[in-house]
């Protein structure tokens, strides 16, 4: 029997039901590549994201994935998915709090406490060298901390680099985006594929 389009037992893409707090939630899956060499964290995804089941879906979501390629982590697209493309390159996708929100600021404090402790537990158990924070919230999650937007060396994380909101001016972004780039270059040098 084939389901129906609009069976909700039915996921598209990396689609997931997960328990979040105290009920399951219709999500987007954690991808990760084995061997993963960089992960890129997001706050929660979008609800256009779990629609289709892929990440970063949305506006911001696309001018993180555009930088992001700028700077070389992406592979340039083949015209597939972009998370399906980045995984097979070895990159992984992950968000802080697994429900979708439209916005970071509809989070609660006990969801980003829950869901730093996830992240922090899924890094330390895959050490993985580069961790990508798309949102402010998510690198805070990381690091204990507000950062600026750039590259950071934290001694329990390892690389993290915080992208620079969708709306920074390029006098931001842009040097954020060449540090970026210089550690893809430097790393693609020592064997990164």
């Amino acid at each position: 029997m084939v389901p129906e389009a609009n069976d909700a037992s039915v996921l598209v893409g990396h689609q997931a039901r997960v328990p979040w707090l105290d009920k399951e939630v219709l999500t987007l899956a954690d991808l990760w590549p084995d061997p993963c060499r960089a992960v890129i964290v997001g706050a929660n995804p979008a609800p256009r994201s779990v629609s289709l089941g892929h990440y970063y879906q949305g506006a911001n979501g696309r001018t993180a994935l555009t930088r992001l390629r700028g700077a070389g982590l992406l592979p340039e697209p083949q015209g597939g998915w972009a998370d399906d493309e980045a995984v097979a390159a070895g990159i992984g996708f992950t968000d802080l709090v697994k429900r979708p929100s439209r916005a970071a600021t509809d989070l609660t404090t006990v969801e980003l406490t829950h869901g730093r402790s996830l992240l922090l537990d899924q890094l330390s158990a895959r050490r993985v060298e580069l961790v990508v924070c798309v949102f402010a919230p998510a690198a805070q999650a990381v690091l204990g901390r507000p950062v600026r937007p750039g590259l950071h060396d934290d001694p329990n994380a390892g690389w993290v680099f915080r992208l620079p909101g969708p709306y920074a001016p390029s006098a931001v972004v842009a040097p954020a985006m060449n540090e970026l780039a210089g550690f893809v270059t430097e790393r693609r040098h020592d064997g990164w594929s």
